[in-house]
């Protein structure tokens, strides 16, 4: 006589619900940041005529 029981089979993992309109978001909210950061290095605080070094670091 036994006491134990079959184990009960492992519980199957959890779906992946994948947000493709967050997803898109947080593409553009990068792309936004990325375009913010290269105008100030461009045109500086107080929108100077871009620097030589600064056109070449982008590839401009």
């Amino acid at each position: 006589m036994s006491f134990s029981r079959p184990k009960a089979p492992p519980a199957p993992p959890p779906t992946v619900v994948e947000d493709t309109q967050a997803a898109q978001q947080d593409y553009n909210d990068v792309l936004r940041r990325r375009r913010g950061r290269a105008a100030s290095i461009l045109a500086g605080q107080r929108a100077e005529a871009p620097q030589t070094a600064a056109k070449a670091l982008l590839g401009s």
